[in-house]
């Protein structure tokens, strides 16, 4: 990831095609000086 996270994931299933998320929002760690502003999302194989 580009910067540390401290947040929960959270999982979401497409209701149209069943294929499965995860998705973490990364703003940077407490300890850390990088920030950021981001929401990634990784695929669940099939």
């Amino acid at each position: 990831m580009p910067v540390g996270s401290q947040g929960t994931p959270i999982t979401y299933k497409s209701p149209k095609t069943g294929k499965q998320y995860v998705v973490i929002s990364a703003g940077g760690a407490r300890q850390s000086p990088d920030r950021g502003d981001y929401v990634i999302a990784y695929a669940l194989p099939n």
